[in-house]
């Protein structure tokens, strides 16, 4: 057998430890394979993760206005393959209103496109007292369908204009998952 370093060298037609068999033109790099051109899903099965990458943010943030704005959590992923998902788990932290009838909402953005709203009324308690609920979580499996880098992120509001809402009230932080999921 011939070394390259310490690495063994096996001939082009070889059955190689873990019963990978390659005849012919094979390329593996990374996580992708290829065999006579073709690609192939012999590196990762269904469900299973590619790549996590996570988010965090802790300044605390408030709005008075029911326009949405950044809350400045956000998280970028490249996709490996276009058909691949990425499962996005999102624990935004401090929520809080003031001392007025409201609440605030929250939700998720690719881009400026809109996912999803966890929470549409966070805090409101029907009174006027201050209520500090701590963190809105949610989740959502988005098919984003590209190998270019993919941004989310969260955005907020007062759902009555002119009442304080807050996010990472005290410095809370608030954290963002991203996880790419062979489909």
């Amino acid at each position: 057998m011939s070394y390259i370093g310490n690495a063994p060298v096996f001939p082009t037609e070889s059955v190689l430890p873990g019963n990978l068999q390659v005849t012919g033109n094979a390329t593996i790099s990374g996580s992708s394979a290829t065999v006579n051109g073709n690609e192939v899903r012999t590196l990762g099965t269904s469900g299973a993760v590619v790549q996590v990458v996570q988010g965090t943010y802790s300044t605390q943030e408030r709005t008075g206005s029911n326009t949405l704005i950044d809350t400045g959590l956000t998280a970028t992923i490249t996709p490996t393959s276009s058909s691949n998902k990425i499962l996005v788990f999102v624990q935004q932290s401090g929520c809080y209103k003031d001392s007025n009838n409201t609440g605030g909402t929250i939700r998720l953005y690719k881009g400026a496109t809109h996912l999803r709203t966890f929470s549409g009324n966070f805090a409101r308690s029907g009174s006027t007292a201050v209520n500090n609920i701590g963190t809105v979580s949610g989740a959502f499996l988005d098919s984003p369908a590209t190998t270019s880098a993919v941004t989310y992120k969260t955005m907020y509001s007062s759902v009555s204009n002119s009442v304080w809402v807050y996010v990472q009230v005290s410095s809370d932080t608030s954290i963002m998952t991203l996880m790419e999921v062979v489909a």
